[in-house]
């Protein structure tokens, strides 16, 4: 899956700046349940951590689908998670049809 998703990420034109890091802000503002959490751009993508009130791998994923329906493309977005005990880990990427889109690594603990 990591080769899959290396790929797929491969083929976007990256895009980094303060208007899509303020929506994938503003995507996680409407949740009770997270307690904290930081948007970063580092190099040609985003680093998102978020800090859940209640942890539980049921609820990350919760909170990613959403996440993922708030901001993904609708021409293509790909993701891979990783469970690693008290925190969950995602690769996500989305474009649109141009191939332009963004690429972001979530830790959800």
């Amino acid at each position: 899956m990591v080769a899959m998703m290396n790929e797929y990420i491969a083929n976007i034109n990256l895009v980094c700046d303060d208007i899509t890091r303020g929506i994938l802000h503003a995507a996680l503002a409407d949740y009770e349940d997270i307690i904290k959490n930081s948007v970063l751009i580092r190099g040609n993508h985003y680093l998102v951590d978020i800090k859940l009130a209640n942890f539980s791998v049921e609820s990350a994923v919760e909170v990613m689908g959403s996440f993922m329906e708030r901001t993904r493309y609708p021409y293509s977005a790909f993701f891979v998670r990783f469970n690693e005990g008290n925190r969950v880990r995602y690769r996500y990427a989305t474009c649109k049809e141009n191939r332009e889109g963004f690429y972001c690594d979530l830790v959800i603990s």
